[in-house]
């Protein structure tokens, strides 16, 4: 029983004592970063006062932080904070922002995110289902969309400006029209069309459609990889500038 207790306890401790070190890293950061600018005032370097955009595309939070897959395109303007999880070729889009606080949020490969997109996880989901946000597979989720706390699976199609609430789904091949509404723990069932406020049955999808789903989600992966080609790997070298410079003066 004792042995029991002392089990739970070091478990619930866990978490509270990460971010305990998380906290004591950033002091030590912050510190650091004092002293450096000290050390440029000394020196008449005022380099340090250069306003710079503090923007993070992919940003830590505590304990929690982004995995991402192979060739995974993340827009320069875009964020992706927390616990999110994107898979290869995937692609978040400008202006997007996937934001796992709360929960997970899960992006399936070959999915794309488009522009100014929102994807929310929750604490607890009303319906009783899992908080977390889950987009499957050759999904193309279109512009300026709001997801919270919902299901979207493989090889379906959320139109420009849908909204899908806590604990909706949608299915399997499935498409939700633009400008739709898909409240708490509603469903948009595999092969039809739903659209409107709140989203409700139109048509069946045809077998073409279908078909078109994954090739549209094919382009959007090899466009994005067009895009990923602009934006050059960078690193920390440039910190260590003035010390180069230094090392080159003393050897000549």
């Amino acid at each position: 029983m004792r042995r029991n207790r002392f089990s739970l306890s070091v478990r619930m401790a866990a978490p509270i004592l990460r971010r305990v070190i998380v906290g004591i890293g950033r002091g030590f950061r912050e510190t650091g970063q004092a002293i450096e600018r000290m050390g440029c005032r000394a020196q008449d370097n005022w380099l340090f006062s250069e306003r710079i955009c503090r923007h993070r595309s992919v940003m830590n939070l505590f304990d929690q932080r982004p995995v991402l897959g192979a060739s995974v395109f993340i827009a320069p303007n875009a964020a992706v904070i927390g616990s999110v999880d994107l898979k290869d070729q995937s692609s978040v889009w400008y202006g997007a922002v996937l934001r796992g606080d709360q929960s997970n949020i899960y992006v399936g490969g070959f999915t794309s995110i488009g522009d100014r997109t929102i994807i929310q996880s929750a604490a607890i989901n009303p319906t009783g289902f899992s908080a977390r946000t889950y987009i499957g597979d050759w999904v193309t989720i279109g512009q300026g969309c709001i997801l919270r706390a919902c299901t979207v699976d493989d090889l379906s199609v959320v139109g420009d400006g849908c909204i899908i609430q806590e604990g909706a789904l949608v299915d399997r091949n499935a498409m939700l029209e633009p400008g739709s509404l898909l409240p708490t723990g509603a469903r948009v069932p595999s092969g039809e069309v739903y659209g409107g406020n709140p989203a409700v049955f139109k048509r069946k999808l045809s077998k073409e459609e279908i078909t078109e789903f994954k090739e549209t989600a094919e382009a959007t992966a090899a466009l994005a990889a067009k895009h990923a080609d602009e934006f050059l790997p960078y690193g920390t070298l440039y910190q260590l500038r003035e010390e180069m410079a230094a090392k080159v003066r003393r050897v000549c």
